[in-house]
């Protein structure tokens, strides 16, 4: 029952921090979208998870969501302190699907994910930085987003393959808006796809 309800308040929250992106009701959106990831951290402590072991680090890397989204709200706008801890949660992540890794068919579809992320958002981005000092450390953490592709492809289970790249892809948007060329309506499947994200690993990590 407790998962259920906190999973209603998780998607609820989604709505509502989606309108309020859409709508630019930035008093909603400091609240809503918050209240997304706490939703999940709570469905995370209390859902039975398959195996137990995946809660410290599931619950680790929604934790430095939160974080990052606080850091990245319009009003606080503190991207190099989002960037390091989404960076800390992707790894988190990587952790956790190591653990529950195995041979499947999905890591192609992971390495063709991946294939499509570089392409359409780290080759731009890498052009874009050239000669920059922040080059570096966001070539770093597309890296790592990629080692969280494959991780998350094998394990095997669609939700975590499908929420790795909704995820990846998010972050994508948000570097090229960032780095190449901005542009106001990404907001919203920038929202979309990294809420989507999140709730299908959380859901993928749940005993079946």
């Amino acid at each position: 029952m407790a998962v259920a309800v906190l999973s209603c308040i998780a998607v609820v929250c989604m709505l509502i921090d989606w309108w309020a992106v859409h709508t630019d009701h930035r008093s909603v959106e400091r609240f809503a979208k918050p209240a997304v990831m706490l939703a999940l951290i709570g469905v995370t402590l209390v859902a039975d998870l398959d195996p137990t072991s995946l809660r410290p680090w599931i619950v680790g890397a929604l934790v430095f969501g939160l974080i990052g989204d606080v850091a990245l709200l319009p009003h606080v706008d503190r991207f190099l302190a989002g960037l390091a801890a989404f960076l800390v949660g992707h790894v988190l992540y990587i952790a956790a699907f190591v653990t529950i890794s195995s041979s499947t068919p999905w890591i192609l579809v992971g390495v063709v994910g991946l294939a499509a992320v570089v392409w359409v958002f780290g080759l731009p981005i890498e052009r874009a930085l050239r000669g920059e000092p922040m080059r570096v450390p966001v070539l770093a953490y597309v890296a790592v987003i990629g080692a969280m592709i494959i991780a998350g492809s094998a394990t095997g289970r669609w939700p975590i393959v499908i929420g790795s790249l909704a995820f990846a892809a998010s972050d994508g948007l948000i570097g090229v808006g960032k780095f190449v060329q901005p542009a106001a309506d990404r907001r919203i499947p920038i929202m979309t796809l990294y809420h989507l994200g999140q709730g299908l690993i959380v859901v993928g990590c749940i005993a079946g």
